[in-house]
This record gives C-alpha cells, structure tokens and sequence, in this order.
C-alpha cells in the first residue's frame, strides 16, 4: 500500500448498522497501518526513554507531544500542540491550540521535515463508523499474515529496532514459542485443523500483550514477541499463556501443547540485535523441547 496524501477518506456510505460506534485511530507509516481504540485522553507523539504516548508515530519529525485525543462515549476531539512540524488536518495545515471535533474519516498528516516522499509521513485516520473501522482493518491485513492477523517477521524486527530501548521495555523478555509436534496435526487431521489450531494460538498471543506489533508470526509454527515486566511477572504471564493455550485448543477438539523460551533482554548486555537476542531465547526453547516439551524455560 502506498501512504499518499490523497487518501479517499469520504466515499464510504453512512449505512445503519447495529454495531456500536467504537471511535478509532489507525497509524499509517511505512506501508504498514496500527490501529488504536480511542477511550479518555489519549497522548500521541514520539516514544522516547522516558516517554511512552498513548498513540505512538515513529519517526524524528515527530514532536514527544504531537497532540492529544480526548475521548467521551461516541465523540473525540483533538487538541492540537505546538510542535516542529505541525500538523495537517483534511489537508490543512491546523494551528497550535485548536480544538478539532473529529467527524468520521477525517485524516491527519503529519509531515516528514526535508522530503518530498509522501511514502515518508505518518498518516492518521480517525474511523468512527463499523464499516469505516471494517474496511481499515481490511487493509491492515493485507499488510500482515494472512492467517493469524499477526505481525510478520520483517514488521516486528523494524518494530524492535525502534522500541528496544523505550522505557516501556526497560525490564522485558523477549520469548520464542512453538506448537508442541505440529506436524502430527497436520498429517493426522489435515491442513485445516493445523490452521484452526494457529489461529487460537494467535488469538491468546494477542490477549497478552499491550500493543500489537509486540508479537509476530516468526515462520511456520512459531511465534516470537515481547513481554514487558520484571522478571516473575514476565514468567507467570508466559505459563498462563501457555495454560490458556491448552485450553482452548482441548475446547476445539484439537489438543496441542506450545513450548516457549525466552530472555531477559536487558540482562544481556551488548546484544541487541534481534537474531542475537532471539537466538537465546532460542536456545531455552531447546531445552524446553530436550525435557519434554510444553514447558516455559528462561535463558540462562
């Protein structure tokens, strides 16, 4: 998908549908789109060490404070900060202090400094309507794995290289996980069950963590994602999911154990990069598997 500035933000008809309005923030960069459910007063800026937004936009261009969303049952407005770049909203360019009353399909740009990429900025729609917050979350899946939802091997790894060192991730574990002898599912109860049973594990993933790009579909039957925490509470939150897990696929008649390593990342002084971090976690995952698998085994 290519981020432009001309989306066609107005052209989805105002059906009646009985869904709830659940207003929303989708976060386009990078041909890649985030969605945010929008409830309270909501910070949207830069994440830095010491700063974690409500509603995080990457990049240098973006201020710590970008501006603010505030929420009452149906009806958000933005208030709009004083920052280097400013923001435009539905293609102008809005002043400090202004109160915007947002509407369905209104659209925010916030610019990158020193470049005519219009690939390069960071665009945000507000979606008010089911069929306005349906057909973004369409397009978000065509930018992820397109059985489990998740985010995919490449999206996690950028995603990593900008968080690592936020200070909600200060104190957090970096974990491995695969389903226990997934092949078997597959050769005794045909492709589709092994699917079924991917989706549930996806599904219980997405439960643990705060943000979405926390966790990805690594390839094949594994799973790699960030728990953030101090270290018991980190641990008890990976045995429940693996718990959980057990559960739910013994509920759909497919029962499958996960094995899951992880590491500390912090304690690791000097290894950051991804496959050097994964690779420990990798390495518990081993002896998970070695002790009979199902287990959750820290690094050490």
């Amino acid at each position: 998908m290519d981020l432009k500035t001309d989306f066609l933000i107005n052209e989805i008809p105002d059906v009646e549908s009985p869904e709830p309005k659940r207003p929303t923030i989708f976060v386009c960069q990078d041909k890649r789109i985030a969605e945010y459910r929008l409830s309270g007063r909501q910070k949207m800026g830069r994440p830095e060490e010491d700063s974690a937004p409500d509603i995080p936009v990457y990049g240098k261009f973006v201020s710590r404070n970008h501006g603010i969303f505030e929420t009452s049952g149906e009806h958000t407005v933005y208030h709009v900060e004083k920052t280097t770049n400013g923001i435009k909203y539905n293609g102008e360019l809005a002043e400090p202090g202004t109160v915007i009353t947002l509407v369905d399909g209104d659209e925010f740009i916030i610019p990158a400094a020193g470049t005519q990429e219009s690939s390069q900025n960071a665009v945000i729609i507000y979606a008010a309507t089911p069929a306005r917050i349906r057909m973004w979350r369409d397009l978000q899946l065509a930018s992820r794995d397109k059985l489990t939802g998740l985010c995919n091997r490449e999206d996690f790894i950028i995603w990593w290289g900008r968080n690592h060192n936020a200070a909600d991730y200060r104190d957090s574990a970096l974990f491995i996980m695969d389903v226990d002898d997934f092949k078997q599912v597959n050769d005794k109860q045909g492709h589709n069950a092994g699917d079924k049973v991917l989706k549930i594990v996806a599904d219980e993933l997405k439960s643990v963590v705060r943000y979405e790009n926390q966790v990805c579909r690594w390839g094949g039957d594994e799973f790699v994602g960030v728990i953030p925490g101090p270290a018991d509470s980190a641990d008890a939150r990976l045995r429940k999911l693996s718990s959980q897990i057990k559960i739910k696929t013994e509920e759909s008649g497919i029962p499958v154990t996960v094995s899951i390593g992880y590491v500390f990342i912090h304690a690791r002084a000097g290894e950051k990069e991804m496959d050097s971090v994964v690779e420990l976690a990798d390495k518990a995952l081993y002896s998970v598997k070695q002790a009979g698998k199902g287990g959750v085994r820290a690094y050490d």
